[in-house]
């Protein structure tokens, strides 16, 4: 005789998961929970990572949980809602809660199993503001319904189950918003006689507007430090030292501040720039002359009230522009003399000599650094937690770019995003995932990093690129918006590789090198190399704003200030190298920059960009004229469908047909939204066959279609 038949299902029940087994030591092969599944609007979730997206204030998404509970000596079909009980708890509403969960039943109250798994719901429940969330589902047969004394097992005490992660961003963050990433050290910055001078806060202010983003990404401005503590030596890298060395996150690098000579201190005040508190008579303040403040306040605390302050304008102008503001949050390590060495010893790791250790990522050595101890150390993530709300409380600033975020203790993580949009809802919380796919798909941010940077310099056939778009479509949770982007300031400049690398192809292909020669000669007459890497310049930012997949991973395109003109020189922000912003103004590199600002207008023009879904041709083309250089795909929606085709061939022209049977009705050609020849004033003839989809793709030409 079972245990079932002898004690009852409800007594069987208390037996297996309250009497027989320890917490964490159940047998599995006998009692079991899990298949965690999370619906939110219709898209279903493993429990690793599941995203929605709100308006905050406005709009919620509805989430409903599922799991299934598996015990062996029970008959799934003969349990009804009454021999157990189940709820959801989470943190959904910032203290934690429980929701009612019932067994999956039907007309008659039995339970609907799957296979002998009994299935159980929560009732939907909003997920109301942004930040990111933990649930988790409990069971008990217990029957002692007084206060405090009824005991639950939770999934995670059954077997190897973790608590369920729901991460909330802002609406617009889906859309895949362009990001351009801002060194402001280099920004108009000069040699002069006497050395190096900086850029301003102030010179980025004035270039907000010429800079073709939705979003300015800041790269660190707080106040860097260039000393070991211990040594007294000089570490810093290069000439200039680097911004990741920060001594004070609460202070301004003093470099990027307007020299006080040219400061209007009245100008500030009328324009409420400088804010209540700061000064103890804000009308006196704008009547006193640059060094009669200095006299009052102290130098330092002049630098740093003028430097809010134009941080402030930054933003302001920003978002007069339509634009938003986000700046790089330093979490893994100070610089070598910064204070909190000598405060907190206990807040570093430390060498064999118990100095600060330096940070070392393989080859890679941060000798200027101090490294902290990061993980689960309450105390430094703590003081770490400050950091990003005090600068968007101060200057308006609309989030944060998280350095090296997936080595960083999720529970923080969690905790950073939630302080982050507590102080401003509509923050972004952008982390940076320079590793494996796996290793990214449970932090808990708004947008990760797309890998795609080596792959657009170095691969150029089109098999090998859709591989990688649709590894990262399956390892995403669906939604996941990644920034794509060819060249940051880790990397060299991309266009300068394309260059050397077709300079070095027209040496040796003469054919190549007088098709060139001709197009070249019809664009402004520039170089042939020059004009090869700019078109594929362009080509790789019009595949960084359309190639992703609204069920899978959306693109958010990324540049690197100077990606839009064609910068050939490398950010490096150690270095005294200086970029050249007039090229934005010669041809060839004027036709990208107008091309660049076009791009903006066309991802507006196209929501299948962000909301569509995407499908990939694969060697479709006519007449055996196959050797997969051409990538082409479609995003379409119940409203659209756009075809992207680019010749990834810089020395033959490819024609291919291409058929929609996957779409609902058979659509032709509408419009020709986009030729990057045509930016670049290079006539050529689109062909589109009669009753068939078929195109002349020239070497390096993208062509944008919007279809019927």
């Amino acid at each position: 005789m079972t245990d079932t038949a002898v004690l009852g299902l409800r007594a069987a029940f208390y037996e297996q998961l309250h009497c027989r087994y320890q917490r964490h030591a159940f047998d599995n092969w006998l009692v079991w929970g899990g298949n965690e599944t999370i619906e939110i609007d219709g898209t279903t979730y493993g429990p690793t990572l599941a995203r929605a997206y709100i308006e905050p204030g406005k709009t919620s998404a509805r989430a409903t949980v599922r799991c299934q509970l598996f015990i062996d000596a029970i008959d799934a079909s003969a349990v009804c809602a009454e021999d157990i009980d189940a709820r959801l708890w989470t943190d959904v509403d910032d203290t934690g809660s429980y929701i009612e969960m019932g067994l999956v039943t039907d007309g008659q109250g039995a339970a609907v199993p799957d296979g002998n798994n009994l299935v159980f719901e929560s009732t939907a429940f909003d997920l109301s503001r942004t930040g990111a969330f933990n649930y988790t589902v409990e069971f008990s047969a217990d029957s002692h319904v007084e206060a405090g004394r009824k005991e639950w097992i939770s999934l995670n005490d059954l077997a190897k189950n973790s608590d369920g992660v729901v991460v909330v961003s802002p609406q617009w963050v889906r859309q895949g918003p362009t990001i351009a990433e801002v060194c402001a050290r280099k920004v108009d910055a000069r040699v002069e006689e006497d050395g190096f001078r900086s850029g301003t806060l102030a010179d980025i202010t004035r270039r907000l507007a010429e800079i073709p983003a939705d979003v300015i990404y800041l790269l660190p401005f707080f106040r860097p430090g260039f000393a070991d503590l211990h040594t007294g030596d000089d570490v810093r890298k290069g000439s200039l030292g680097s911004v990741y060395a920060v001594r004070d996150f609460f202070q301004i690098d003093p470099e990027l501040v307007s020299p006080l000579a040219n400061v209007d201190l009245a100008g500030l005040v009328e324009e409420g720039l400088v804010r209540p508190g700061e000064v103890d008579d804000m009308e006196a303040f704008a009547g006193m002359s640059t060094a009669a403040a200095e006299r009052a306040l102290g130098r330092e605390a002049l630098v740093q009230l003028v430097g809010r302050a134009e941080l402030r304008a930054l933003t302001r102008r920003a978002h007069a522009l339509g634009k938003r503001v986000i700046f790089d949050l330093v979490l893994m390590q100070s610089s070598r003399d910064c204070p909190l060495i000598a405060e907190h010893p206990e807040w570093y790791l430390l060498d064999e000599n118990g100095a600060p250790r330096i940070h070392q990522i393989a080859w890679l050595v941060y000798s200027d650094v101090a490294l902290f101890d990061l993980v689960y150390n309450r105390p430094l993530q703590d003081y770490l937690l400050e950091v990003a709300p005090y600068w968007i409380e101060q200057c308006d600033l609309d989030g944060v770019r998280i350095d090296a975020s997936q080595t960083i203790d999720r529970p923080f993580l969690k905790k950073l995003k939630n302080r982050i949009q507590a102080t401003q809802p509509q923050a972004l919380v952008l982390g940076e995932t320079l590793c494996p796919l796996a290793e990214a798909v449970d932090i808990p941010v708004d947008m990760v990093y797309a890998l795609l940077v080596d792959v657009h310099r170095d691969v150029e056939h089109a098999g090998p690129l859709v591989d990688f778009l649709e590894e990262t479509n399956r390892a995403y949770a669906p939604g996941t918006v990644a920034m794509a982007y060819f060249e940051n300031h880790d990397s060299p400049r991309a266009t300068q590789v394309w260059h050397d690398r077709f300079a070095e192809l027209l040496q040796h292909d003469e054919q190549a090198r007088s098709y060139w020669q001709a197009l070249a000669s019809q664009s402004h007459g520039c170089g042939e190399a020059l004009l090869m890497a700019l078109l594929k310049n362009l080509q790789t930012a019009l595949v960084d704003s359309s190639a992703g997949s609204a069920s899978g991973c959306v693109l958010a395109r990324g540049l690197e200030l100077g990606s839009e003109w064609g910068e050939q020189t490398r950010t490096d922000f150690e270095t005294e190298t200086l970029l050249n912003f007039a090229w934005a103004g010669r041809e060839p590199n004027a036709s990208l920059v107008r091309a660049y600002a076009r791009l903006l207008e066309l991802q507006s023009a196209c929501p299948e960009f962000s909301a569509g879904e995407v499908y990939f041709h694969r060697n479709n083309a006519a007449g055996g004229d196959f050797d997969d250089r051409i990538l082409a795909y479609v995003r379409y929606s119940a409203d659209g469908a756009v075809l992207v085709a680019h010749n990834l061939d810089p020395c033959t022209t490819h024609r291919a047909h291409y058929d929609f049977d996957y779409l609902p009705g058979a659509p032709m050609p509408r419009e020709n939204c986009f030729d990057s020849y045509e930016a670049f004033a290079i006539e050529t003839t689109a062909v589109v066959g009669d009753g068939a989809f078929e195109l002349c793709l020239m070497p390096l030409q993208t062509l944008v279609w919007r279809l019927g």
